[in-house]
């Protein structure tokens, strides 16, 4: 187990044991996720009191992230979103930088499961 993902079930449930797979899937998920940090920012910056499209942008974050088998993370993502939602929580910079935290930790757990699966690759 690397992080909160369990590396096997990357490999082998996500992406099929299909190595070029999970390459391609590591990098639209990182330029999909760039694309919903920048977003997210725009929705920090202008401090608006209606926060439905950051509830939107992580809903969607929160999907991706949970179908790729980081529950835990989904998990995070997904009571943020309910406390938004709820009107708990304003999506303020404290709640953005504690959702592009979560989004970049994906990125490196990511990381460091292509990083085991081309180390146990290469032994072969």
């Amino acid at each position: 187990m690397v992080g909160r993902v369990n590396v096997d079930y990357f490999f082998k449930e996500v992406c099929d044991s299909d190595f070029d797979f999970m390459l391609q899937t590591i990098n639209a998920f990182e330029e999909y996720s760039l694309s919903i940090l920048s977003s997210l920012r725009e929705q920090s910056e202008k401090n608006q009191k209606d926060s439905g499209q950051a509830i939107r942008l992580i809903h969607m974050a929160c999907g991706s992230i949970g179908l790729l088998g980081f529950t835990d993370y989904a998990n995070q993502l997904s009571q943020i979103e309910n406390q938004l939602r709820d009107e708990q929580l304003r999506y303020d910079e404290a709640r953005h930088n504690q959702v592009c935290k979560t989004i970049r930790e994906v990125n490196a757990e990511l990381d460091q499961c292509l990083a085991a699966i081309k180390f146990s690759k290469d032994k072969r």
